[in-house]
């Protein structure tokens, strides 16, 4: 009898492993003279998924939800509709098993309320460069489940902030996204402007560039568990960019390419640590009127590349001198066999890859990694923390050897909380180590506001 009850038992588990936390094995009466155990699996199946009487009526349960009626009870499915459903910070959504009438048979009880279906941002920050504007502000526009698909729509403009005459940056973004049971498909479409002023032989001249993107994703969630999610996405992708000196257009300097991503991630729970991967790979294409790159007729790049990128993210809590810490590793690497042009070479040299540096002077070839790494202490004023990164980072390959040197070390200590609805982090940065000649501000500070309602 023990040593059925214990078969019972770890058959059990093994059903609520995988999600079926509904589904029963018993043991149903028999002559175990015999000498074989007959055993009976009573399928946890779906009867009914409803709502409370208080939820919202302005949400459709079918597309965003990848359980369905009258089948099989998976936790896994519920689990991912839930995260369908409150994607957004103005949405609650919890969830209920509840027995049905028949054995076997449960049903799901949603309890889902939205306080609203818009709301907005603005940010202020240092992060443009000084021929363009190093002052950025911008405004955001989201609406949240505008047409009760659990589906998000945003609208963002920025634009440089108090610059002088002769420069100036503007940028605007269009966002919208669908989540259908385990898939995911998106669209987004963007526009950057910029002037500088260059000093001439006799007078002043006027540089100007203008790009546009266009992206469509399409992601499917293929495993997820209680410690783990494991995703595959694709995308097609369309650039153009033009550059004018006074208002008359560079040809040579003409760009328009196309191409697709495949990409890998994984997530994982492990012990109070999380680890995050992914792996994209990246081929050009001549779709929707891809022109070849002027550095083509050179051998010196191809608007065909074939690109490789691995990021690993780890972070955690720690205990140093009974005090609360958090730490974060980040690691990304790209290799390419093709050469390639700037817009897709590898750089390095500010605060987006490595701290310290201005980033108005950078290095970029065609490969590269850089590792991230940072100690971030949990001040006892709420919301409030204490932070030290220290980064490295190397390129190498073609164009490589021109440069003044193949890698940069740099740290920063920072400041970054919350104090109701507004979220910032002010730094302070210095080189560690670059390459002689690399020019670059010996002390770089930096800041970045960030309200939403």
């Amino acid at each position: 009898d023990k040593g059925i009850s214990r078969l019972i038992t770890q058959l059990q588990d093994q059903l609520i492993n995988h999600g079926y936390v509904t589904s029963r094995v018993l043991v149903p009466p028999q002559d175990l003279r015999t000498q074989t155990l007959k055993l009976v699996m009573i399928p946890g199946n779906i009867r009914h998924i409803r709502y409370t009487p208080d939820s919202g009526h302005y949400i459709q349960r079918i597309t965003p939800f990848p359980a369905r009626e009258g089948k099989l009870l998976d936790l896994r499915d519920i689990e991912q509709g839930l995260e369908n459903l409150q994607r957004f910070p103005t949405v609650r959504a919890e969830m209920n098993i509840v027995p049905a009438a028949q054995p076997g048979e449960s049903d799901i009880v949603l309890d889902w309320r939205q306080s609203r279906h818009w709301r907005i941002a603005t940010y202020l920050d240092d992060t443009g460069s000084k021929s363009t504007g190093r002052y950025q502000g911008g405004l955001t526009f989201f609406l949240d489940n505008p047409l009760a698909l659990s589906d998000l729509f945003y609208l963002s403009e920025g634009r440089d902030i108090h610059s002088s005459a002769g420069k100036g940056s503007q940028n605007d973004t269009l966002y919208y996204s669908l989540p259908f049971g385990y898939w995911m498909a998106s669209v987004t479409a963007s526009h950057y402007d910029y002037t500088q002023t260059i000093a001439g032989l006799n007078q002043a001249i006027q540089y100007r560039g203008k790009s546009q993107n266009l992206a469509v994703q399409l992601s499917r969630v293929l495993h997820r568990n209680a410690d783990q999610k494991t995703g595959l996405n694709g995308e097609i992708y369309r650039r153009a960019s033009r550059n004018f000196i006074d208002n008359t257009e560079i040809d040579v300097q003409r760009r328009e390419t196309a191409g697709w991503k495949l990409g890998l991630s994984h997530h994982h729970f492990i012990g109070s640590a999380t680890l995050d991967t992914k792996v994209t790979y990246q081929q050009g294409m001549r779709w929707f009127g891809a022109q070849p790159a002027p550095e083509e007729y050179r051998n010196e790049g191809t608007a065909l590349p074939k690109i490789t990128q691995f990021s690993a993210t780890l972070s955690g809590p720690l205990t140093l001198f009974s005090q609360p810490f958090s730490y974060q590793t980040q690691y990304l690497r790209q290799i390419s066999a093709s050469p390639l042009t700037p817009q897709d070479r590898f750089s390095i040299g500010g605060r987006w890859t490595v701290r310290g540096f201005d980033g108005e002077l950078t290095l970029s070839a065609d490969r590269g990694w850089y590792s991230r790494n940072e100690l971030d202490w949990q001040t006892p004023l709420k919301g409030q923390s204490l932070y030290l990164a220290i980064d490295y980072g190397e390129v190498g390959g073609r164009g490589s050897d021109a440069l003044l040197g193949k890698h940069l070390a740099g740290s920063a200590l920072g400041w970054r909380g919350n104090l109701k609805k507004v979220s910032y982090d002010l730094f302070v940065g210095v080189p560690l180590s670059k390459p002689a000649g690399f020019q670059t501000s010996p002390v770089t500070a930096g800041f970045n506001l960030y309200w939403q309602y």
